[in-house]
């Protein structure tokens, strides 16, 4: 009976052991990340000058390239949960909503331009969300905020936003 004790202490620590690694190991945000409540403004990305279609793709690749490399300090922050948390007028609907779906699939277009600061506001759908109305579509969304000078997304922003169908 203690060899059995024994065996499955050593498991446990093992499991436990190899479970904290991965905590350990999983990177910090390598920038500051803003969750922010459905439809609340994001200070720093609203505002500018709206992007035309196709304008500032060479910068929108610069911005998807260092998103890459910064997006798995950022991708453990976005979850199920905390989408829930950010909901306002959907919260019956979100306890349905269990699973965000990998960030490396989102695609990042330029949405505006602040001229005077040389920062490009780029957005990407994560996921569709459940809705309180047929005639409101919700979208999971990540904002990042790309500096032209220092070429690099510098910080980003998680919310919901959504619109009504007429």
């Amino acid at each position: 009976m203690k060899r059995l004790t024994l065996v499955f202490a050593a498991v446990a620590l093992v499991v436990g052991g190899c479970a904290r690694l991965k905590a350990i190991e999983a990177p910090a945000p390598a920038i500051p990340v803003a969750m922010v409540p459905e439809m609340e403004p994001i200070p720093g990305f609203d505002g500018g000058m709206p992007c035309e279609p196709g304008e500032f793709a060479g910068d929108a690749a610069k911005a998807a390239a260092d998103w890459a490399a910064k997006r798995p300090g950022i991708a453990p922050l976005v979850t199920a949960g905390q989408a829930r948390g950010l909901s306002r007028w959907a919260k019956k609907p979100m306890e349905q909503y269990k699973r965000v779906p990998p960030l490396d699939k989102v695609v990042f277009a330029p949405v505006a331009h602040h001229k005077d600061a040389r920062h490009l506001v780029l957005a990407g759908t994560v996921d569709t969300l459940p809705s309180h109305s047929r005639l409101v579509t919700r979208w999971l969304k990540v904002y990042l905020l790309y500096d032209q000078e220092k070429q690099a997304v510098v910080r980003a922003a998680v919310t919901i936003r959504g619109e009504r169908l007429e």
